[in-house]
């Protein structure tokens, strides 16, 4: 057996900074910026899932890319979805694991993630033109975290919430949209509605 030695040590002085990435500096930008600055296309996604990968090894190649989103595929190899990282341990999987009485581990991602059907879609001419704010407002409106952008009827790319709020700070406020009765029993159990 090894014998192990302490290394000389001393405590950490209070309020040491953390150091900033040199090669990387913070530049925030305002909702009043161009929002072609948080356009992501779609030929840049470095991660794509198909429809019937299975949440735990969705979770393990989401991890190791260290992505937040993914795009989902269908069995043509045509964009169905976009799936949200936070969405694999959501309230939605839970539910969903008690309602198809399957084990998390056997529910795959076309279960959680938002079919691009369901999705609102702007032109690059109206992006060229707007600003971060009317994107947020797209997807607050929406009530998506996700806005698809086309040009003559093809899809170029699309812009996350959580892209939005890396590069301003700032997040994309969204509430739950109440179209039907199950619906709108869902929005009334919410917890930013519950909890004020």
């Amino acid at each position: 057996m090894a014998t192990f030695h302490a290394l000389d040590w001393h405590r950490a002085q209070a309020g040491v900074r953390l150091p900033e990435d040199p090669l990387k500096p913070l530049q925030r930008l305002s909702w009043h910026h161009a929002a072609t600055a948080v356009m992501e296309h779609f030929q840049q996604q470095t991660l794509v899932l198909s429809e019937s990968t299975r949440l735990p090894d969705a979770e393990v190649r989401i991890d190791q890319t260290g992505n937040r989103y993914v795009c989902i595929l269908d069995a043509q190899r045509n964009l169905s979805g976009l799936l949200l990282a936070r969405e694999l341990h959501s309230r939605h999987t839970g539910a969903l694991s008690s309602a198809l009485q399957l084990p998390w581990s056997q529910i795959e991602v076309r279960h959680v993630m938002v079919p691009i059907t369901q999705l609102p879609v702007i032109e690059r001419q109206q992006l060229e033109h707007a600003r971060i704010g009317d994107i947020a407002a797209t997807m607050q409106a929406a009530g998506k975290d996700f806005v698809l952008v086309e040009e003559e009827g093809r899809l170029l790319g699309f812009i996350a919430s959580l892209r939005i709020l890396e590069l301003t700070g700032e997040s994309v406020r969204l509430y739950p949209r109440a179209t039907t009765f199950a619906e709108v029993f869902t929005a009334l159990k919410h917890p930013e509605i519950t909890e004020s």
